[in-house]
């Protein structure tokens, strides 16, 4: 089990293919990078939940990927794939949908060195509007 979390999301309004940096705190603030904390040698768990932020556009598909890169990296740029995300008209109107999924949690097992790491998200497929797709990385 990991010793230290860090959580970061993005809502994300860029284009399909094209990574951005996901920089959004809990609790609303921006975080660049995330600062490898002392001591510590890996990331051993990857959080991940994918939602629709905003209406969801009907009839799309979307993967996501997330890329980790930066000095707090020993073996260089790594990407994951997070999930996929699906939305489709029923009949003639577009009425509410709620699904509640809790986060998924995969091991993994990325060396670190101090430094600092940029985690950055594209997601590819038929343009799904504006999801939220929110990571966190466990640190041991």
């Amino acid at each position: 089990m990991a010793k230290y979390y860090v959580t970061i999301g993005d809502a994300m309004t860029q284009a399909v293919n094209t990574f951005v940096a996901a920089q959004t705190l809990p609790d609303g603030s921006t975080l660049s990078s995330i600062k490898v904390p002392p001591d510590m040698k890996k990331i051993s768990e990857l959080g991940i939940a994918l939602s629709h932020d905003v209406a969801a556009i009907i009839d799309t598909g979307c993967n996501f990927t997330l890329q980790l890169s930066g000095t707090g990296l020993v073996d260089g740029i790594q990407e994951f794939n997070l999930g996929a995300l699906a939305s489709q008209e029923t009949g003639t109107s577009v009425t509410g949908d709620l699904t509640i999924e809790p986060a998924l949690y995969r091991k993994i097992d990325i060396n670190v060195k101090p430094g600092e790491i940029v985690a950055a998200i594209a997601m590819d497929g038929t343009d799904c509007g504006s999801p939220l797709a929110v990571i966190t990385l466990g640190f041991e």
